[in-house]
C-alpha cells in the first residue's frame, strides 16, 4: 500500500486572500465603531437639548414612532441581507473599484457572464432590490394598523401625528432605495463608504430635528403653531433627511463605477433567465434566495424578541412611563451600541466569509474560533466594569447630564443601573447570534425559528408578570429583557459548540472545553471587581460629600480595577488548538 502524499500547504493566493479578509474586516470594525461613536455623540448632543423642549410623553411618542420605521425596515431587509453576507467575495470584489477584467466593459443592457466580479454584483443589486417592493407593502401595511389600532388616543391627539407616521413612511421608502449601495459596500468590505454616508445622514437628521423643535418652541414659525405645539414632527421631518442624505452620499460614493465594471444599480439579466423582480442564476442567486425566504420567518421572531421590550411598555405602561424608559435605554445603551453593534455586525461579516462553504479550511475555521473568543474575552472583561462600576452610580452619572423634571419625580436612575447589568447580556448575545446566523444552514435556522418563537412567548409571559402582577415598572422590563437574553445565549453557545466539534478530532473534542474556558477572566480579576463593586455600592449608599467625592471615589476605583487588568493581561494565554487543513470524513 502506496504511502498517503503529503498534504500540500494553501495556495500562496488563498493565504493572501485569507490575509485581505481579516485585515478588511479590522478595518471595517474600526470605521463602523467610529460610526457609531460620531453618531451617538451627535444624537446625545441633540438628545441633551431637546430634552427642554420635550416632555416625558412626546419622547415616548418618539420612541413609537422609531419602532414603526424600524420594523418597516427589518421586515423589508434584514433576511436579505444575512443572506447576501454569505455570498463570497472574489479577490477583485474587496478592491475600492475593481477594474474591469476585458478590455471593454459590458455595456448596460447585454447579459452577464455568470461568475464575473460584475456578474456577482449584480446578482447581490437584483436580490437587494426585493426589499423595496416589500418596503412599500410594509409601509402601507403598518402604517394603517399603526395609525387605526396600535396608538392609543392620547397619542393620535398630538399635534401632526399623522403627518408624521406618513413622514417616518416615506423616510422608510428612501432608505430602501439605498438598499443595492448598501449591499454592494458590505460585497466589497467598503466600510469607510457606509461610514460616511451612515455619519453625514446622523449629522442631517439631528440638525434637522433639532432646528424644527426649536424653531417651533420658540416662535419662529408663528405664535399660532408655537401655542398649538411640535409634535413629534421634528422626528419625522429629522428621519426624512437622514434618508435623503444617506441616498445621496451612496450615490456620490458609487457614481461612474456601475459603468466602469459593468453593473447598474437596477435588474438586469444575468445568462438571460428572468423572473419578475428577481433574475435567477444558475449556482448562486437561487440558493441565496431560498436561504433569504427561510430566514424571514427567524429575522421577523428575533425582530420582535429585540423590540419585544418596546411592545410591552406600550401596551402595558403611559407615554409619560415610555418617554422614562426611553431615557433610560438610550443611556444605558450608549456604550452597547457605540461599540459592541459595530464587532457585531462586522463579525457576522467576517463569520460568513471564513465559513461560507460547507467544507471550509482549517486555517478559516481556526480563524474563526480565535475571533470569536477573542471577543469574547473582551466582553466579558468589560462586562466586570459595568457591574462593579457603572450600576452604582449610574444614578449619580444621570443626575449629572438630566435636568431635575426627568430624574426627580421618576425611578429613571435605578432603570438606568439595571441596565448596566442587561448590557453584557445584551453585547454577548449578539456576537454569538451572528455567528449563528453566519454558519447555519436552513434546517438549522429553521430550528432556531422555533426555539426564537418558544423564547418570545417566555418573554411575553415574564414582562407580564414583571410588569402587570409584580409591578416593577420598567425596572421590571430590564429584567425580562435579561432573562430573555439569558436564554438566547444559552442556545446559540450549544449551537457555537456543536458546530466546532463538526471539524474536531475525538481526542481534541475531550480538550474541547479548555479552549472556551479561557475567554472566563482569571479570579484575581473577578476577585478585585467584587470588592471594587462593594465599596462603590457603599460609597454610593452613604451619598456624602459631594459631586467632586463622587467622581473621585469612581475615577480610583476605576483606576484600581484597570490597573489589575493590565496586570492579568502580563499572563500569556494559550493558544486555540488548530484544526486539521481538510476536514475529516
Amino acid at each position: 500500500m502506496s504511502p498517503k502524499p503529503p498534504k500540500q500547504p494553501p495556495p500562496q493566493g488563498e493565504k493572501e486572500s485569507h490575509q485581505s479578509l481579516l485585515s478588511a474586516s479590522a478595518e471595517g470594525a474600526k470605521f463602523l465603531i467610529l460610526l457609531q461613536v460620531t453618531s451617538r455623540l451627535l444624537t446625545f448632543i441633540v438628545n441633551q437639548l431637546l430634552l427642554r423642549y420635550l416632555s416625558p410623553s412626546l419622547l415616548g411618542i418618539s420612541v413609537q414612532l422609531e419602532l414603526f420605521m424600524i420594523s418597516i425596515l427589518y421586515f423589508s431587509r434584514e433576511s436579505l441581507r444575512t443572506a447576501l453576507q454569505r455570498q463570497p467575495s472574489s479577490p477583485t470584489t474587496t478592491t475600492a473599484a475593481a477594474a474591469p477584467t476585458s478590455t471593454k466593459s459590458p455595456k448596460i443592457g447585454s447579459k452577464l457572464i455568470e461568475g464575473t466580479p460584475a456578474a456577482q454584483r449584480q446578482t447581490v443589486i437584483n436580490l437587494s432590490l426585493l426589499a423595496l417592493p416589500l418596503g412599500l407593502l410594509f409601509a402601507v401595511t403598518l402604517s394603517f394598523f399603526y395609525a387605526r389600532s396600535f396608538a392609543s388616543s392620547e397619542t393620535a391627539s398630538q399635534p401632526f401625528f399623522r403627518e408624521s407616521v406618513c413622514l417616518y413612511a416615506l423616510a422608510t421608502i428612501i432608505e430602501l432605495v439605498a438598499e443595492p449601495y448598501f449591499s454592494l459596500a458590505q460585497l466589497g468590505l467598503r466600510y469607510k463608504a457606509r461610514a460616511t454616508a451612515e455619519s453625514a445622514a446622523a449629522f442631517v437628521r439631528c440638525i434637522m430635528t433639532c432646528g424644527v423643535t426649536v424653531a417651533v418652541a420658540k416662535g419662529g414659525f408663528g405664535e399660532e403653531l408655537r401655542g398649538r405645539g411640535v409634535g413629534p414632527l421634528g422626528f419625522a421631518v429629522g428621519q426624512v433627511g437622514y434618508a435623503a442624505v444617506l441616498l445621496g452620499v451612496y450615490v456620490w460614493c458609487f457614481w461612474g463605477e456601475g459603468g466602469r465594471v459593468g453593473w447598474s444599480v437596477g435588474l438586469r439579466g444575468i445568462e438571460s433567465r428572468w423572473v419578475f423582480f428577481l433574475l435567477r442564476t444558475k449556482d448562486n442567486c437561487r440558493p441565496l434566495t431560498s436561504l433569504a425566504a427561510s430566514m424571514w420567518l427567524q429575522s421577523a421572531l428575533k425582530h420582535l424578541l429585540t423590540q419585544g421590550d418596546s411592545l410591552l411598555i406600550t401596551y402595558f405602561t403611559t407615554n409619560h412611563a415610555q418617554g422614562i424608559y426611553a431615557l433610560s435605554s438610550n443611556y444605558g445603551s450608549l456604550i452597547a451600541r457605540m461599540l459592541f453593534q459595530p464587532i457585531e455586525e462586522s463579525s457576522r461579516n467576517l463569520f460568513a466569509k471564513l465559513l461560507s462553504s460547507t467544507a471550509p479550511s482549517g486555517e478559516n475555521i481556526t480563524s474563526a474560533k480565535t475571533t470569536l473568543q477573542t471577543l469574547l474575552k473582551i466582553y466579558l472583561l468589560l462586562s466586570t466594569f459595568f457591574i462593579s462600576l457603572a450600576a452604582p452610580f449610574a444614578p449619580f452619572a444621570l443626575s449629572l447630564i438630566a435636568s431635575r423634571q426627568w430624574t426627580a419625580a421618576s425611578d429613571a436612575g435605578e432603570t438606568l443601573s439595571a441596565f448596566c447589568y442587561y448590557i453584557p447580556l445584551l453585547a454577548i448575545n449578539g456576537v454569538t447570534e451572528a455567528f449563528v446566523q453566519s454558519v447555519a444552514n436552513e434546517r438549522e435556522l429553521a430550528g432556531q425559528s422555533a426555539w426564537m418563537f418558544a423564547f418570545s412567548l417566555g418573554f411575553a409571559a415574564v414582562g407580564w408578570v414583571f410588569l402587570r402582577v409584580l409591578g416593577w415598572g420598567a425596572q421590571g422590563l430590564v429584567a425580562a429583557n435579561g432573562v430573555n437574553m439569558l436564554v438566547r445565549i444559552l442556545w446559540s453557545a450549544g449551537f457555537v459548540r456543536g458546530y466546532f466539534s463538526r471539524f474536531e478530532k475525538e481526542e481534541e473534542r475531550r480538550k474541547e472545553g479548555e479552549g472556551w474556558k479561557e475567554v472566563l477572566p482569571n479570579w484575581v480579576f473577578l476577585s478585585t471587581a467584587l470588592g471594587v463593586g462593594v465599596l462603590a455600592r457603599g460609597v454610593v449608599s452613604e451619598g456624602s460629600g459631594g459631586t467632586v467625592r463622587m467622581l473621585a471615589s469612581a475615577g480610583g476605583l476605576g483606576v484600581g480595577l484597570l490597573g489589575v487588568w493590565c496586570y492579568g493581561k502580563l499572563t500569556p494565554n494559550k493558544k486555540p488548538t488548530p484544526f486539521p487543513s481538510t476536514r475529516t470524513a
